[in-house]
Order: structure tokens, then sequence, then C-alpha cells
């Protein structure tokens, strides 16, 4: 036995959420157009970068973010089915020019304005009228936004999460809704990031610790048994 395996072996295994309309929230991340490869395009050109190349070295990101989005919008509306309710949330500033938002966010040029294109939400998986809307201007929920009290004030306890990126705004909201005591799962398949390497080491550090894991199709069996 190596000692990784050791150190797998010892573990728990956190369990798969046992869902629920009355306790359950899916928590849907910064599924907005600044996380799209549209967006990296764009930083691209605008960094002297030709546009034909950009867009050929974005073409895997662009299935991974559109399968991530496919996947969770086929969630979406199950949830929105069976009386699950969604909590959106995306990057963007108070301020029209931007001004308010965090040192992190200021460095990565991680800056949307309410108006802008970067905060405009991905079509298919927009909020509707009555579902709950939180902004920030900084990598976590927790953090930046008063998701814990209105998950506590909904009488919420687990959360689905989805959404981009997911070694950045995702697995920091995760972290922290864990931290706050809240059940926790990651859809596997309806989230994404810019590169599998680093999708694939905060599957690692997150699963089976902060969160359970699952995909879409065996977690909609699962609501589908919901009366």
């Amino acid at each position: 036995m190596t000692y990784e395996e050791l150190i797998v072996k010892k573990g728990s295994v956190t369990p798969q959420l046992i869902p629920s309309a009355k306790d359950t929230a899916l928590v849907l991340i910064d599924m907005q157009n600044l996380a799209t490869a549209e967006n990296i395009v764009r930083e691209a050109v605008a960094a002297g970068i030709d546009e034909e190349e950009a867009r050929q070295l974005c073409q895997k990101y662009h299935k991974l973010e559109r399968a991530a989005t496919d996947k969770a919008a086929k969630l979406l509306a199950v949830c929105r089915e069976k009386g699950i309710r969604p909590i959106h949330v995306k990057i963007q500033s108070y301020a029209g020019d931007a001004s308010d938002t965090g040192g992190l966010h200021k460095r990565l040029n991680f800056q949307c304005p309410p108006t802008s294109w970067e905060a405009e939400w991905i079509p298919e998986v927009a909020p509707e009228e009555g579902e709950v809307v939180l902004i920030k201007t900084c990598s976590g929920a927790v953090v930046g936004t008063p998701i814990e009290r209105v998950l506590l004030g909904m009488d919420i306890k687990k959360c689905y999460c989805v959404g981009f990126y997911t070694d950045q705004c995702v697995e920091t909201t995760v972290r922290d809704l864990a931290d706050c005591g809240f059940e926790c799962e990651l859809v596997l398949d309806a989230t994404a990031t810019e590169t599998e390497k680093r999708y694939n080491n905060t599957i690692e550090n997150i699963c089976n610790v902060y969160c359970a894991s699952g995909y879409t199709d065996e977690i909609i069996e699962k609501l589908k048994r919901l009366q």
C-alpha cells in the first residue's frame, strides 16, 4: 500500500444528498458570459493575439463550457419542476464603473459593471422571475453575498452546486458552504474550468471532504422520484 492509498482508505466517504423540495437548493455559480470561451477570445484579442488563433485554442474549453451549461440547464429545469429552489449567483459590481470590485478580481480583470456583456447570464440558465439572484465582487458566494442568510431563511440544508470556474468560485463556494454546515454535492458534469488539469485537481481536493459528487442524470433520477 502506498501513502496515497492509505490516505484514501482511511478517509470517510461523503454521502450523496437525499434531496427534498423542503430543504434542498440548486446553487448556480457564475453562469454568465464572463466564464465563456467567447470571453477568453475577447480578452486574447484585446491583448493583441490573433482572433482566429485564439478561437482555435479555445475550442476545447468551448466544448467543456457548453457541455456543462447543457447539463446545468437540464438539471435546472427538473429542479424547477420539482420545487427545488434555484439560487443564481454571479460576478457583478454594484457601481456603474465597477469601482467596488474586490482587489483580487480587479487584478484578474473580473470587472463586470451591471450593464456589461460579461455580466449577462448565459441564456439557457438565466433566472426566471421570482428566483433568487445574488451578486458578488469576489470569488466566494458566502463571503461575497448573503447566501448563508438566504438559505437559512428558506430552511435550506442541502445544496447541489454547478457553474464556473470549478477551481475558483465554485470550489470556494462549496468549501465555505460546507464550513457553514450545509450539505453539498458538486454536479461533476455541470461545472467546468479553463483546463482539465485544474478541474481534476479540484475534484480530488474537495470531493468526499467538503462535498459529495454526482452526475446530472443520476441526480435527475432522484429528483423525479420526489412527490
